[in-house]
């Protein structure tokens, strides 16, 4: 197999659900995420030999939106290009379909990520196509329907977490503080300017978004306790202790090693191996879990040898599971903070917290990282960095 080496990333903002992105659309996310990378990196667009772009709400977003993303941004309008919908695991997906492209000898430079405008996502009039002849048309939101609803059981995301919650034991009062201390590590981690490096400031008719705007760094148990809980009447999971609703966009340059040499680049990490699970949709809690496992199993490694997980917080009651299951202390679990805090924006999130990874590694001259996450419709996908520590 080829080494094949990330040279470097670069997300957006993460942007509140009608917050500062809001007049920003996935394409328009995409591409300032896509110029943003290829600003920092002193190679010519036209050695990019294919893009992969994840991307999970694709209501009337048009034709191949990671299409329209390249069109749009200063990459050849002849490089090749596929758009990845594998619901919240499309970006991490896309940077394992862009790695195997590099792997088997297709292209020297790609680059692969994902873009998400939860905000921009319509309303649909099911079935109106052959007409109502009398009565009401009830709008379906494509935000929920394309991104959060599970078909094959009927039921949201959160409904089926909290089948996990009441299967494990896992009460509310730690999934409150699990939300609390990813909103504390995200607040301490901005103020810290431990994200300024990847994040690309994007211009919008307001003005300059250039930071994360989800953290709530003044939140308390006592807030986080008077939530309602959703999804169950006497469920768990809350507005506080799930993942917030977002915009954003993040990509990754991947390369193989003997053209990152002979190009002159100085790789921050390599990509070395991902592992893929799937259980019953309904346990798409367990998937991510499975993937983690099957990805030290893969690599015969025990969890102390990874120095960061960055697995990307659907529920905190996810997160909770992981740590219980797998063994993964929280103390090398989304250290900066995570989805509760910044938010999912859906298929972005994948490529936005690898770029996030990768700087921390960089940052603390760390060896291994894991990045990853569940995935509607009963998955889990995890890749894993590596680099030499000096």
């Amino acid at each position: 197999m080829t080494d094949i080496v990330v040279v470097d990333g670069a997300r957006t903002p993460h942007g509140a659900l009608l917050g500062g992105l809001a007049d920003l659309g996935a394409v328009d996310l995409g591409r300032a995420a896509l110029d943003g990378l290829l600003d920092r990196i002193d190679l010519d667009p036209g050695a990019v030999d294919y893009v992969t772009v994840g991307n999970a709400i694709q209501a009337a977003v048009g034709q191949v939106p990671g299409r329209q993303a390249v069109y749009a941004s200063r990459l050849p309008k002849g490089v090749p290009v596929t758009t990845v919908n594998e619901a919240s695991g499309s970006g991490v997906r896309a940077l394992m379909t862009a790695r195997d492209h590099l792997a088997a000898g297709r292209g020297e430079f790609a680059i692969a990520g994902g873009m998400e405008s939860m905000t921009n996502a319509p309303y649909a009039i099911p079935d109106y196509r052959k007409g109502r002849r009398y009565g009401d048309a009830t709008l379906r939101d494509t935000m929920i329907y394309d991104a959060l609803w599970d078909v094959s059981y009927d039921a949201h995301m959160g409904e089926l977490t909290e089948a996990l919650v009441e299967r494990e034991g896992i009460t509310r009062e730690p999934q409150d503080e699990y939300a609390l201390e990813s909103n504390r590590r995200a607040a301490r981690a901005t103020e810290a300017g431990l994200f300024d490096a990847e994040i690309v400031p994007v211009e919008t008719p307001d003005g300059i978004v250039d930071a994360d705007e989800g953290p709530r760094k003044d939140t308390s148990m006592e807030a986080l306790g008077s939530l309602p809980t959703p999804f169950a009447e006497d469920g768990t999971i809350t507005p506080g202790n799930a993942s917030k609703l977002s915009d954003g966009a993040g990509f990754l340059l991947l390369a193989t090693a003997d053209a990152a040499e002979a190009h002159g680049l100085d790789p921050k990490a390599r990509f070395t191996d991902y592992a893929v699970e799937y259980r019953d949709p309904k346990w798409f809690n367990d998937a991510v879990a499975a993937s983690v496992e099957a990805l030290l199993e893969r690599n015969d490694l025990a969890v102390d040898a990874v120095d960061r997980f960055e697995v990307n917080e659907a529920f905190a009651a996810q997160m909770i599971h992981v740590m219980d299951r797998v063994g993964v202390p929280h103390d090398r679990l989304n250290t900066r903070g995570g989805a509760v805090a910044y938010g999912h924006p859906i298929g972005a999130s994948g490529g936005m917290i690898a770029a996030s990874l990768l700087y921390e590694l960089e940052r603390e001259n760390l060896t291994r990282g894991f990045v990853g996450m569940s995935v509607g419709g009963g998955g889990g996908v995890m890749a894993m960095f590596e680099r030499d520590s000096e």
